[in-house]
């Protein structure tokens, strides 16, 4: 059972990338994070929307290691950065916690989001000892939501109208979806 002590705040190498917190990021990682996280291609699906300036992300980043609720890593290979994952929300008691996760948009490699939603399942069921992991995801991201259907989570609920897209301005829904320890395991 996961502790709530545990020490998520460390370097890890899972599913061929090593997972650097990004309380452990130097200068010139958070940058490229920012980089990634403002990319048109990522923030155009972010909920909270994408405009953030480099003063706010790198204040971010100087509370991480603060944060035992939200935990954030790079990703990395040997070619360089894969993307973000992140417990968030963790919840020590129900042992749940939720997804987060963008690929780097500068590499084309094939491939990249099932590499990290690989390393992310096996950070909560095989590291932080997690029974379920939730996301949510805007409904129109019809290729994130198939991705997360081949790793193996599952429909679980849909939050109405809950994202605003001030480039159409239209509402969108967040599909709500979930993947249990046992499913990780059979998969």
């Amino acid at each position: 059972m996961a502790q709530p002590e545990m020490n998520l705040q460390r370097h890890l190498t899972l599913s061929g990338a090593t997972l650097t917190p990004f309380a452990m990021l130097d200068e010139q990682q958070k940058i490229a994070v920012w980089q990634m996280r403002t990319h048109p291609d990522i923030a155009h699906w972010m909920n909270s929307g994408g405009d953030i300036s480099l003063e706010s992300h790198l204040a971010f980043m100087a509370r991480q290691h603060q944060d035992t609720r939200n935990i954030n890593y790079l990703c990395q290979d040997n070619a360089g950065p894969l993307g973000v994952i992140s417990l968030h929300r963790l919840d020590w008691h129900n042992r749940l916690a939720w997804l987060g996760i963008y690929r780097n948009p500068f590499r084309l490699d094939k491939g990249l989001g099932a590499r990290l939603l690989s390393a992310v399942n096996q950070l909560a069921f095989d590291i932080a000892r997690l029974h379920t992991l939730k996301l949510e995801v805007a409904a129109d991201n019809e290729r994130a939501i198939k991705a997360y259907l081949r790793s193996g989570f599952r429909h679980e609920g849909v939050w109405r109208e809950a994202v605003y897209r001030p480039q159409t301005s239209n509402y969108v829904d967040l599909v709500l979806m979930g993947i249990t320890e046992q499913e990780w395991n059979n998969s």
